[in-house]
This record gives C-alpha cells, sequence and structure tokens, in this order.
C-alpha cells in the first residue's frame, strides 16, 4: 500500500475541483482532497464542532503565574519575553481570572517549583537543564516559604488578589511537562470538573 501525502497530492492534481484544503506535512505543502461520504464539503479538513461551557463542570486552570515566566525581572525573560509581550500573555491572563472570579467559576493553579533536591537529579532533558542552569522557579524547601516573596517563583503581583482570595485552588508542583507529576488531575476530578479553560505561558507545555 501507498499511503502519506504524495497520494493526496496525486489524487487532488486528477482533481484540481476536489481540492478543499492545503496541508503542510514535514515541511512541504501539498495539496489533499477532502472527502465527506454523504454530506457537504467544508472549508476546513476538519469542521469545529463548537463547545458549550456548563456552570459547575467548568473551571480555570491557569499554569506557571509566576514571576521567572511572566515579569521582566524574571530569569527566563531573555527567552520568552518577546512572546509575552507580543501576545499580552499577562493582559490575557488577567481578563480570565477576571472573568472566572465574576461568573464563580473555580480556578485552579499548577505552579511549577524547584527544591533543592531536584538540582540533583541524575538526567535531564534540554529545558529542564536550562531551568535548572538559570535556577528557574526555585524555593528553599518543600515546607518552607523562606525567600519565597517576589522571587521567581512568586505568583506576578498583579495576580495575587485572585490567587490569593481564599477560593482558588493551588495544586502540588508539576516537575515536567504536563500534570503527570502533580494532584492537578485528581484535584480536579473531585471537584466535579469535566471542562478546562487553560491558560499559562507554557500552558501546551506543562
Amino acid at each position: 500500500m501507498d499511503y502519506g501525502a504524495p497520494v493526496g497530492f496525486r489524487l487532488a492534481s486528477k482533481n484540481p475541483e476536489r481540492v478543499t484544503a492545503l496541508i503542510v506535512q514535514n515541511g512541504n505543502a501539498y495539496n489533499e482532497t477532502v472527502h465527506y461520504i454523504g454530506g457537504p464539503r467544508a472549508d476546513a479538513p476538519i469542521p469545529r464542532p463548537g463547545m458549550t461551557l456548563r456552570k459547575g463542570q467548568v473551571a480555570v486552570v491557569v499554569t506557571d503565574p509566576q514571576n521567572d515566566f511572566l515579569s521582566p525581572k524574571g530569569v527566563a525573560w531573555g527567552v520568552v519575553g518577546q512572546s509575552v509581550t507580543e501576545n499580552k500573555t499577562v493582559e490575557n491572563i488577567e481578563s480570565l481570572f477576571k472573568a472566572a472570579k465574576k461568573a464563580d467559576v473555580p480556578v485552579f493553579i499548577s505552579p511549577h517549583y524547584y527544591y533543592q533536591h531536584d538540582q540533583q537529579w541524575k538526567f535531564e532533558g534540554a529545558l529542564e537543564t536550562l531551568m535548572h542552569s538559570i535556577r528557574m522557579f526555585d524555593r528553599k524547601g518543600a515546607l518552607t516559604a523562606e525567600g519565597f516573596t517576589e522571587s521567581g517563583a512568586d505568583w506576578l503581583e498583579q495576580y495575587k488578589p485572585y490567587i490569593n482570595d481564599g477560593k482558588t485552588a493551588v495544586t502540588s508542583p508539576h516537575k515536567v511537562f504536563g500534570p503527570e507529576s502533580n494532584d492537578l488531575v485528581l484535584q480536579l476530578r473531585k471537584a466535579g470538573i469535566s471542562q478546562v479553560v487553560l491558560a499559562g505561558m507554557s500552558a501546551n507545555l506543562c
């Protein structure tokens, strides 16, 4: 069998009137035919189904709303600062905080912390190596707040009224990408949450 984008390219070349999308695979653009059995063609290969948010089942999850990612004083600003500024990340996250609090939608924070013992890992990924080398999200220890206030691991100052309001749930810290290393999924499940609005500088990773 012959699979892959070249097949789609040949099909589209033979039937140009049926081409409905231009897709990019492996850095190369191919014309691709999209088939819908018994239904109308769409403008996109996969139609957007839409989503209705349900009160009582939806929550806002914000990852890493911390100085090292979002403040010009943060150690990662040289890497992420341009993106944060251009995309108005700080302002957009605050808009979500405001909207969630106004609508009484629960908010969950998934922070990123590193303690002294985390610096002793025997192997690391490329980003972990960078983060450890610049002491990103560092804290003195799991059971002390010494040196935490206004540190890179602390919340961005303008977010503190939303996070420290006594209603926001702050999960245990994640160490790597995704919620596999903390209790975020457990907390959401126990709160009856089945829909999530996800936000954060690196929410697609963390």
